[in-house]
């Protein structure tokens, strides 16, 4: 977004009173960095958020209003939110937005369901349908309904309250844009909605910047296992694989998994828990692969990898079927197979990084950039006032 497509942007922003809201959050993941560029391509905006901490999470260019639903005053609310579920849904639709002529939600859960006014436009872009309610229900919950197990049939009777609701509530949006075509797919099949897609931002200078001299060539490579330890990622079962095949890894990132894997793994692995900004580039030059075991709605991370200098190991389903270009960037394996994953990341270990492939990993990542991203965003914002004016002229 250049200096003129910025000043046409405000322009036309300037005199709106603009929201924008989010679910929750604790930690700064991929969603987090998107909103921030939401949030500092708006300075004028106020911010409404379930729960969490966006004053310590997020770094923002900007001062905002900031607004917690009733859910923010509740003690533990860190540890306790899963068990709030079912009220999400009235959390954020109490959020009085009445006054904005324009919203726009970043929503892996109900931010999209918020109630806009009439004369206002809704724009929501969507990290994720509800992974629980969905397509992911039974591997976030493992257990089958039984007779035996009523409280596994009143969870499966509220997620589908739910399902109901989520699609209902997605009338209320204007425009949708969804952060990958994967995701693209699954809003069409569970809202009928047909969204537009605009990849998240990757600072790719950040890491570009940071890179190795040497592009990663150590003695000994060794791969990176990187992101969320969450059950669904398949961190902990790649790790445990690697380590049996006596492949030196590198864990690195946040979750309960992580702890998990260090009290098991702690003497035959490095370990960098809880990472932060400056330190992730110096974790990148430690590795020669980023492995990135599970089908993603989109992934950053791979991103960030190949901006640094990394051979990226992913699925070819799923965010990564659009990010990793294999054998350029990366290499891709068959979701569900262990040995097709294995294969992959040897051979990334075997194939050295040179200049051109290092030309190839970046000609690909500046498709995602902060750059294209602000001025995607910033046109599917305008072309949804303008569509706006045009029918309160019919």
């Amino acid at each position: 977004m250049n200096h003129v497509e910025k000043e046409f942007f405000n322009s036309h922003i300037k005199h709106l009173k603009v929201a924008i809201v989010h679910d929750w959050m604790f930690s700064r993941r991929g969603g987090e960095r998107v909103l921030e560029q939401i949030l500092n391509l708006f300075p004028q905006s106020d911010f409404y958020y379930l729960f969490g901490n966006p004053k310590k999470v997020l770094k923002l260019e900007n001062n905002h209003n900031f607004y917690g639903s009733f859910l923010s005053k509740v003690p533990g609310i860190e540890k306790l939110y899963k068990l709030f579920l079912p009220l999400l849904p009235t959390a954020i639709e109490s959020f009085d937005l009445s006054n904005y002529d324009l919203i726009i939600s970043s929503s892996s859960c109900v931010a999209k369901g918020i109630i806009p006014p009439p004369l206002g436009i809704h724009v929501s872009y969507i990290h994720s349908p509800m992974r629980y309610a969905w397509d992911q229900e039974h591997r976030y919950f493992t257990k089958k309904p039984l007779l035996s197990r009523p409280i596994e049939i009143i969870r499966r009777f509220l997620l589908n309250r739910l399902r109901i609701w989520d699609v209902t509530s997605a009338i209320r949006i204007d425009k949708m844009i969804a952060n990958s075509s994967f995701v693209a797919r699954r809003c069409s099949l569970y809202y009928g909605k047909n969204p537009e897609v605009i990849h998240p931002p990757v600072n790719i200078k950040y890491f570009n910047n940071n890179l190795n001299p040497h592009l990663n060539t150590t003695s000994i490579r060794k791969v990176l296992l990187f992101g969320a330890w969450v059950p669904y990622k398949k961190m902990f079962e790649s790790l445990k694989l690697l380590v049996e095949n006596n492949i030196p890894v590198i864990a690195a990132g946040q979750g309960a998994d992580l702890e998990k894997a260090y009290a098991e793994f702690h003497k035959q692995v490095e370990f960098y828990i809880n990472p932060n900004d400056e330190e992730i580039p110096e974790i990148y030059k430690k590795a020669h692969t980023l492995l990135f075991p599970a089908i993603e709605d989109f992934g950053i991370v791979p991103l960030e990898a190949t901006a640094a200098g990394l051979w990226v190991v992913a699925p070819n389903k799923g965010g990564t079927k659009e990010t990793v270009v294999n054998q350029v960037t990366g290499f891709t394996f068959e979701e569900n197979s262990h040995q097709d994953m294995l294969s992959a990341v040897k051979k990334s270990l075997n194939r050295e990084i040179n200049p051109q492939d290092r030309l190839n990993m970046l000609e690909h990542v500046e498709k995602f950039s902060t750059e294209v991203f602000l001025q995607k965003f910033s046109m599917a914002v305008l072309e949804s006032l303008q569509n706006k004016q045009r029918t309160d002229h019919i």
